[in-house]
């Protein structure tokens, strides 16, 4: 009988433990939207719950969706298609130097729940890093994220595919 109590009092000291651990320290909690900063491009999450980055004054390169006049060493960025998953829309520009890719930018993230934007916050910079490793859309998948992970390679993938054309 005493092993019984002590083995119940240690199994509600461990679940309030683990009621109250925090799997994500760096992430500050009181944020409510999704603030992406990279290259001088800040997003912040509207009411719809999407991102939407907007280009840096002066940045230099020919317009989305255009031919550069020389392909050796142009600058172009190319929309990618928006994909849909469980948790939002996710969305990217690539920005290629000739043929490699120098940059991922994410256009939308999922960013409706408190968790997603965390989630958001924290996968694109590891899926930045991957898509210039890879040199591709064949990413590695992100656990914990492998929703976004899909749907930004296959958006990174429409990308790449309308750059080629």
């Amino acid at each position: 009988m005493r092993r019984a109590v002590t083995a119940v009092i240690l199994t509600l000291i461990g679940l309030g433990a683990l009621a109250t651990f925090r799997s994500s320290p760096g992430v500050p909690r009181s944020s409510s939207a999704l603030r992406l900063k990279r290259g001088g491009v800040a997003a912040a999450a509207p009411p719809g719950g999407t991102v939407t980055t907007t280009p840096r004054a002066g940045r230099a390169g020919p317009v989305a969706g255009t031919t550069p006049t020389t392909r050796a060493a142009a600058r172009r960025t190319v929309d990618g298609d928006p994909f849909d998953n469980p948790y939002g829309t996710v969305q990217v520009r690539v920005t290629l130097q000739g043929t490699k890719i120098v940059d991922v930018t994410p256009l939308q993230m999922p960013v409706d729940r408190q968790y997603s934007a965390e989630l958001s916050q924290q996968a694109a910079p590891l899926l930045l890093q991957e898509a210039l490793q890879a040199q591709s859309a064949q990413i590695n998948i992100l656990g914990g994220a492998s929703y976004t992970s899909q749907s930004y390679a296959q958006s990174l993938q429409s990308a790449l595919d309308k750059a080629h054309r």
